[in-house]
């Protein structure tokens, strides 16, 4: 194997090279009382200076809105009239942009409907601000946030859901380069989790309401890359043996409570959990017939048996294999699509040892980049060629010292990874 590689690389290597940037992995956040709920979306590692330029304008037409405009502090805020919901956005987003988001929330409020098949009896309020600066203000002015709680909410998340006000902020500049841009629809998602589970949201548990959210972000057209992540990250936490008991994601408190580099992964676990929870359930809505049950005041465990036929400790008992399935139980890379719409390609480390020290080589056509990394607790590592780099052949070797421990081999073309070998 190792021939095998050394011929790849030389023969890749062969071209000029330039140097290529990446990130590291994101660092772990500081603990925290904060009893709300944040929103640690995955932080794709890529160099913000090789970001795309903004979409084109969709054709979608929509009209000035009659509404007025209002200050938050000092931030000027426009409505943009969406059936359905209140949206304001800083005056400072404009053109394409604001066709963006307007197709965005428009598609959000449809899906996030049709998973619970539950019409929306209330307008979500959807604050968009343009900065950091302006999205912390909100944060204390809107939600009414002490400065150091709104600092460090602004600071670990991109989009923030208030569910005491039904209200959602979201950071443009942390997210309008994503695709899908998919804060949007996490928090719709908090936000028709509360209508659907009344009278009975006291047997929401954590893991579900966050993990539901987390998997419509994955689920979106698009969001492979995210879903990948989902699935193989839990993989790796199994690996690691850090995945977290259920019973300790219960309530919104412990929870908020989990934080560092467990605070990112336990969304992760959530994610797959509900994923599996879905598939035991069945049917062209699942979400929407479990949390039937739970307004009739049947706990999760109750209507996962009630609709399956089968036990939930069953379940729980099963997941860690489940997690596993189809998925190598050594030391690995996965590729997908890259997280600026579409185009790079992302490579995710995972089944490594918990924060073991590593090289990363990567080589292509007139570009060779040798990193040094430290995966996470969890075992892995998430990195991006971003789209700019050039189309062609790409190797990417792991080793550990002299040892080679993982390698794949992809063709990168317009930001669509193709498989050749491992």
């Amino acid at each position: 194997m190792r021939a095998a590689l050394a011929l790849a690389l030389a023969a890749v290597a062969a071209q000029s090279c330039a140097a290529i940037t990446t990130q590291p992995s994101p660092s772990p956040a500081p603990a925290s009382t904060v009893a709300a709920v944040i929103t640690a979306e995955p932080t794709p590692t890529v160099d913000l200076a090789t970001t795309q330029p903004p979409p084109l304008p969709t054709p979608t037409p929509f009209s000035p809105c009659p509404s007025p405009p209002k200050h938050v502090a000092d931030v000027r805020m426009a409505p943009i009239c969406v059936v359905g919901a209140n949206v304001f956005v800083e005056n400072s987003i404009e053109g394409a942009d604001l066709h963006t988001l307007f197709d965005q929330v428009v598609d959000d409020l449809a899906a996030v409907q049709r998973e619970f098949a539950w019409t929306l009896r209330g307008q979500p309020s959807v604050n968009v601000f343009a900065s950091m600066a302006s999205y912390t203000t909100g944060l204390v002015h809107e939600l009414g946030y002490s400065e150091a709680t709104a600092a460090f909410v602004a600071e670990n998340s991109v989009a923030f859901f208030e569910p005491d006000l039904r209200v959602i902020l979201v950071n443009w500049e942390a997210v309008r380069e994503r695709r899908p841009i998919a804060a949007i629809r996490h928090e719709l998602t908090h936000f028709v989790t509360l209508e659907a589970c009344e009278p009975r949201c006291d047997l929401v548990p954590a893991w579900l309401n966050e993990g539901q959210a987390r998997l419509a972000e994955a689920a979106m057209a698009g969001g492979e890359w995210r879903l990948a992540r989902v699935r193989y990250e839990a993989a790796s936490m199994v690996a690691t043996d850090t995945l977290m008991p259920l019973s300790s994601l219960v309530s919104q408190r412990q929870w908020n409570n989990i934080t560092s580099w467990a605070g990112y992964y336990k969304y992760q676990e959530a994610a797959r959990a509900t994923e599996l929870l879905r598939a035991d359930i069945g049917g062209a809505q699942p979400i929407a017939r479990l949390y039937e049950q739970i307004r009739r005041g049947q706990d999760v465990a109750r209507a996962y048996a009630s609709l399956t036929g089968r036990t939930f400790d069953s379940f729980v008992d099963g997941l860690a294999g489940r997690f596993t399935e189809g998925v190598p139980a050594v030391p690995a890379i996965v590729t997908t699509a890259g997280p600026q719409a579409g185009h790079g390609v992302g490579y995710l480390l995972y089944n490594f040892s918990s924060e073991e020290k590593l090289t990363v080589r990567v080589v292509g056509r007139r570009l060779l980049e040798t990193e040094e990394i430290t995966v996470s607790p969890q075992g892995a590592h998430f990195a991006e060629i971003v789209d700019r780099y050039p189309s062609g052949l790409y190797v990417v070797v792991v080793t550990s010292g002299d040892t080679v421990i993982a390698s794949t081999s992809f063709e990168k073309r317009g930001g669509r990874p193709i498989q050749l070998r491992d």
